[in-house]
């Protein structure tokens, strides 16, 4: 049965018709009442929402402008451990190599792959979440495309679409 629908439990439920549909041996019914099951649609999640003052690390795309194209944004978490830079010949002792910090995690952003702050990536209404292999798409193939076809609307994200300006399809 779909996930969009789903009967109810076995004591809500009519009770199921005979194997036989007749009513008297010989004897059968033109048009059976079948008791159909009672359908419960169920109702879509919506995402969560976000939290404003906690970015998440992920892939995600966004418009830079209402009307834009979209282009690939990435959230990312910094490491969290602190690398000192060897002084000496011997350099310090491998246990002090890594060490936990003691503070909140840093984040950064980048839009198209240029960094941005955060609150730039985060903030944006139309921010979607994607696959990362949509993204590495986005970053990769689609940028090339966009390269070659300057005209078309992804070699120019910050404007908005303007269709009587694109060439046509065929």
């Amino acid at each position: 049965m779909p996930a969009s629908v789903r009967s109810r439990c076995a004591d809500c439920d009519p009770p199921r018709p005979p194997d036989s549909l007749s009513t008297k041996p010989g004897e059968h019914q033109r048009f059976p009442a079948l008791p159909q099951p009672v359908l419960i649609p169920t109702v879509r999640a919506r995402p969560a929402a976000r939290v404003l003052i906690r970015p998440e690390p992920g892939f995600y795309v966004m418009r830079l402008a209402r009307g834009a194209p979209l282009v690939p944004a990435l959230i990312y978490q910094l490491c969290p451990m602190v690398v000192p830079q060897p002084g000496a010949a011997d350099g310090p002792h491998p246990d002090d190599w890594c060490r936990p910090l003691d503070r909140s995690p840093q984040y950064r952003a980048q839009i198209d792959g240029k960094p941005v702050a955060v609150e730039r990536v985060w903030t944006a209404r139309s921010l979607r979440a994607i696959s990362p292999a949509e993204y590495q798409f986005r970053i990769g193939e689609l940028r090339r495309w966009a390269r070659v076809h300057p005209r078309m609307p992804e070699a120019r994200p910050q404007l908005r679409v303007n269709l009587a300006t694109l060439p046509p399809l065929f």
